[in-house]
């Protein structure tokens, strides 16, 4: 069942600063990557080869970024460390693997 959109907005707006950035990975796998960090509570930003611009204004709600070092260019690393995070911890993975952000996140979590 489709929500209202003020009742998405509303839902959006408790997540503030709940946010997850993948940076890297296969895009293929977004969908599977949002569901595991919804499962967590979080919101997920997937970005596999470009950080809009836009992502500036949101980088304050970010709680965590998640670079996968095998699939990530050095550009779009650079890019992500540019932003200005405001102390989100960056955390690397070896592996664009679902099992792997699962795991990352279960860490994090906890």
């Amino acid at each position: 069942m489709n929500q209202p959109s003020h009742a998405k907005s509303a839902e959006k707006e408790s997540r503030g600063g709940k946010t997850v950035l993948v940076i890297g990975g296969n895009g293929g796998l977004s969908g599977r990557y949002r569901d595991v960090a919804e499962s967590h509570g979080l919101s997920l930003r997937h970005y596999e080869t470009k950080v809009p611009s836009a992502v500036r204004r949101e980088a304050g709600k970010v709680a965590l970024v998640v670079i996968m070092v095998n699939m990530v260019s050095h550009a779009l690393r650079d890019q992500v460390t540019k932003l200005g995070l405001d102390g989100a911890p960056i955390l690397y993975l070896r592996s664009a693997s679902i099992s792997a952000l699962r795991g990352a996140l279960e860490q994090w979590a906890a």
